[in-house]
């Protein structure tokens, strides 16, 4: 795939097919996610795959139960340390995170894998679970594996109303 049709064909997939994701493909995956920019390249997110189906149901009941449906949920962390800040204050540990993780779903698009950017979860209950330390932040996850269907294309807005030039101004 080229990079304009993985953009264009990535959807959030939320039914799997049951049919394991081939270790090489991971990997590709999982490096893709690693070589995404990160604040002066401190490189901080880390990644738990979680593939055991007691651990995904654990993961279901600390957040979204669909996902025990799942051959694997991939979650990113970071400590705020491994980051930044930047000069208006702003902590940039959740930015990194958040760029390896897409950079990880665009990835396994490209692979013809589906996935669904999860951040709605308990993350004191999803560190217990998956054994992080205190200091550590879930900032997302991902199901990962072959998608049982295609999810409807969703209209997006259109350039002339999201973007402007030099200035914002009322449209």
């Amino acid at each position: 795939m080229d990079f304009t049709e993985v953009i264009n064909t990535r959807r959030s997939h939320r039914k799997f097919a049951d049919e394991k994701v081939p270790e090489d493909v991971l990997k590709r995956i999982l490096e893709a996610a690693c070589l995404a920019p990160t604040w002066s390249n401190k490189q901080g997110v880390r990644y738990i795959v979680v593939d055991d189906p007691e651990q995904l149901k654990k993961l279901g009941e600390a957040g979204q139960k669909w996902i025990v449906g799942a051959p694997m949920v991939i979650v990113a962390f970071i400590k705020a340390k491994d980051s930044g800040v930047n000069t208006n204050g702003l902590e940039y540990f959740p930015v990194d995170a958040a760029i390896c993780l897409h950079q990880l779903i665009l990835a396994a698009t490209n692979e013809g894998l589906g996935t669904c950017w999860i951040g709605f979860f308990d993350e004191e209950k999803t560190k217990q679970i998956l054994k992080l330390p205190e200091k550590a932040r879930v900032i997302g996850m991902t199901p990962l594996g072959y998608s049982r269907y295609t999810p409807r294309e969703i209209e997006r807005q259109s350039i002339e109303k999201t973007v402007y030039r030099n200035e914002y101004s009322k449209k």
